[in-house]
């Protein structure tokens, strides 16, 4: 006997109606339906959750949970949370690697990928003494871009959509940039 619990960011039911996924299939796994709006939608219950996976990936690693300055969690609720809950959960474990207590403002911006001053092409490669053709500076700097905008999308589609890109176009780019 084995219950199946699944979650998704489509409605289904358009889904169905609009044949993009299988009327039969929908019903056998549709027993219980629980709508919840996007984290972003609910910064209340974002100091809980860091919280409570702070709590529980310590105990399960082994490590003292770490205090969080009220800057810091002031930066976790106010960032948008594409990843909804998953990226969440990263973040945290991100924040428990970083060693960090109490963890401040700037590790919680270096945990989003948000800090000041991020390794680019254009930060690696304004050396002085480094001269590189501007077609190897060109395909870094869009490999970088790619990389993060696949990190902030939950789907190639919606990258590709954000890129101004047809799928197909986007999928032989990320394939010249070895990201597939």
């Amino acid at each position: 006997n084995v219950r199946i619990i699944a979650a998704t960011n489509k409605n289904l039911e358009q889904e169905v109606r609009e044949k993009r996924f299988r009327e039969d299939l929908y019903y056998r796994l549709n027993v219980i339906s629980l709508m919840l709006q996007p984290l972003q939608n609910r910064k209340v219950d974002i100091p809980l959750l860091i919280k409570h996976f702070l709590m529980k990936n310590c105990q399960e690693m082994g490590r003292a949970v770490p205090a969080i300055s009220e800057a810091a969690m002031k930066i976790l609720t106010n960032y948008g949370w594409p990843g909804n809950v998953r990226e969440l959960q990263n973040v945290v474990q991100r924040i428990i690697f970083s060693n960090a207590n109490p963890v401040t403002e700037m590790n919680a911006k270096n945990a989003l990928g948000l800090s000041l001053a991020p390794e680019t092409p254009l930060n690696s490669f304004a050396m002085p003494d480094k001269v590189l053709p501007l077609r190897d500076v060109e395909k870094a700097f869009r490999k970088e871009y790619f990389q993060l905008v696949r990190e902030r999308t939950q789907s190639d589609a919606d990258a590709a959509r954000l890129l101004g890109l047809a799928p197909p176009n986007y999928h032989r780019m990320c394939k010249e940039l070895g990201l597939k």
